[in-house]
Order: structure tokens, then C-alpha cells, then sequence
């Protein structure tokens, strides 16, 4: 499945993508296919409201019942044209307006490499020991074709070309084997960057902050893990207008998701709409590779088996 956040009628609703061409209001399928069943239209109300409400997190947090429930709207749903949206015509939001949290690791060992080779420096060996990773704002993600403001504080904003899972369970003191089963899925993160800001915080030991917070793309939509059960070995490409700035693939993670979600999850719970980001595909990223964004920069990402991420960089 393809869970996507879109705009109707003003608001932001949560759906599915059926067919590859349509988009289905889950909330309002829930009804019209419960309604058609003969059930309360109170209890119908209630229900739907539950388990699919408008927004993405909210279905996150009904966990396997929402998919299951998400899973029997699509097949109702494909023989009743009449109730589903084009999605050439739909506007997309980031999947999630909102994380629960958003934690950003480094696991791909070519971009660590760069960093450190950056600095005149050998890789500290405690990164062969623990997945690192900072929190970053959960409330600021922007979805496929939107607009990012340039930070009118930085000189320098960067592109980073990640993969994401999504966590859609709550648990603690999870084993690494059972560590895949908390992942709904996978979709692509831009970790946008301010590098001079970045630097000036990470020189003083603490950060980064508002060297990223100020935005982060997300999208163009979740993809399942029943579609996409691994993501090692994907091709992945950034684009700067018409530049390649990458081509590559997916294999050098040091630290695999499940091996993040074990660490994380040591006396701390993560819990359902938490955002794991896997850190910079190596290579893809302006710092490593030598070059530099400019304000109205059209930047698309693209990410084998979950799809293309075009957000355009404004300075407005």
C-alpha cells in the first residue's frame, strides 16, 4: 500500500493510493463502505473516526487494525470509480503533518567517510559501536511539489538524500529480530541542512538545531512493507535542476533499521508515527560531492520502489 496526506476542501486528509492513478479518502470510504454494509451510522461515525481519522498519525496509532481495515477499503473501493480522486488532480501534503518524533541517524558509511575525511580525521571508533542520531523537529516536514523557505539566518542550505521508516507500534526493549515488525513502512526524507549554522553549533558540542529544524521533506507517500520489505540495495538519485548530483544505490549502512529501533528502544519506548531516518545515501549530499545550493533551486529525489520527492527551495 501507498498511505498519502492530501488536501480536500481546504483540509488535510488521510488516503490511500488504489490503482496507481486514484486516491481514496480513508475516512469517508470507511463510511460509505460501512454504510453500504447496513451498520449504525453512530457507530459508523465513531469508527471510522477511531481507526482512520483525517490525519496520518491518527491512523498510525490504530495500528494493525487500521491497516487490515485500510486493506478491505481497497478492494471495495476499486470497482466504485465514482468515490475516488485522480491523483494527477490531487495535491499532496508530507504523509505526516506531524511525527510523534523524528530521529535522524548516520548509518551510511560513504558519508561518514567524506565528514570525517573533511576534517583530516580517521572515523571515531564509537561509531562502529552505536547508532548515533539527533532529534530534529517533528512538526515541519513538507510533502511533494511544496515550497521550503530559505532560512533567512544561513548562507549555505544543503540537501540530504535519505530513506525513512516509519514506526506504526509502541514497544520497548525490542530485539533486533522483532525489530522489523514495528515498521509500517518506508518513504523519502530530505534532510535539508543550513551547514553554516550546523557547524557554528556542532563546533560547541551540542546541535544540530536550528542548522536543520527549519525544515524537512517527507513523501511523496508511505510505502508498505508487504511492497517494500527491505530498502538495501535501492537506487537513489538527487537531482539540482537539471544536475545530477547523485546516482547510486543504497548498501553501505553500517546500521540497519532494525539495529536503530534495538538501540532506541533500550528503557525508552518508541511508539506509533515516530520518524527513523536513516542518514545521508552516501554521496548524495552538496558537502560531500563539492556543491551548493542557490534560493529557487527545484530539488527532486528519487528513491527505487517508493518514487520521486520534488520540493522547490524559495527565497522568499
Amino acid at each position: 500500500m501507498k498511505l498519502v496526506s492530501f488536501l480536500k476542501g481546504g483540509k488535510v486528509k488521510s488516503g490511500v493510493i488504489v490503482d496507481n492513478e486514484y486516491v481514496a479518502d480513508l475516512n469517508e470510504s470507511c463510511y460509505a463502505m460501512l454504510l453500504e454494509k447496513g451498520e449504525d451510522e453512530q457507530f459508523i461515525e465513531r469508527y471510522c473516526n477511531a481507526l482512520l481519522p483525517s490525519d496520518m498519525l491518527g491512523v498510525l496509532q490504530a495500528g494493525d487494525k487500521a491497516i487490515e481495515l485500510i486493506k478491505e477499503i481497497i478492494n471495495w473501493i476499486s470497482k466504485r470509480h465514482e468515490l475516488l480522486l485522480k491523483l494527477d488532480n490531487v495535491k499532496l501534503k508530507a504523509p505526516l503533518q506531524r511525527a510523534n518524533m523524528l530521529r535522524d541517524f548516520l548509518a551510511f558509511r560513504g558519508h561518514v567517510e567524506a565528514t570525517y575525511r573533511r576534517r583530516g580525521q580517521q572515523i571515531p571508533e564509537e561509531w562502529f559501536k552505536i547508532p548515533i542520531y539527533y532529534k530534529g523537529d517533528p512538526a515541519i516536514f513538507y510533502g511533494h511539489l511544496e515550497e521550503v523557505p530559505w532560512p533567512k539566518y544561513s548562507k549555505q542550505v544543503d540537501i540530504e538524500l535519505e530513506i525513512a521508516a516509519i514506526i506504526y507500534k509502541k514497544g520497548k526493549d525490542i530485539n533486533k529480530d522483532k525489530a522489523k515488525d514495528y515498521i509500517l513502512g518506508f518513504t523519502i526524507f530530505n534532510d535539508f541542512s543550513a551547514r553554516d549554522i550546523q557547524m557554528m553549533e556542532m563546533r560547541c558540542l551540542l546541535g544540530p538545531a536550528k542548522g536543520k529544524d527549519f525544515a524537512n521533506g517527507l513523501g511523496p507517500w508511505i510505502v508498505t512493507r508487504d511492497e517494500l520489505p527491505d530498502i538495501r540495495g535501492l537506487r537513489a538519485y538527487a537531482k539540482v535542476n537539471d544536475e545530477i548530483w547523485c546516482d547510486t544505490k543504497a548498501e553501505d549502512m553500517q546500521w540497519t533499521f532494525e539495529d536503530m529501533i534495538q538501540y532506541v528502544s533500550q528503557d525508552e519506548y518508541i511508539r506509533p508515527g515516530d520518524v527513523f531516518g536513516s542518514g545521508t545515501i552516501s554521496g548524495c549530499t552538496g558537502i560531500d560531492i563539492g556543491k551548493s545550493l542557490k534560493p529557487n533551486s527545484r530539488i527532486e529525489l528519487y528513491v527505487e520502489k517508493i518514487g520521486t520527492l520534488v520540493n522547490f527551495l524559495k527565497n522568499f
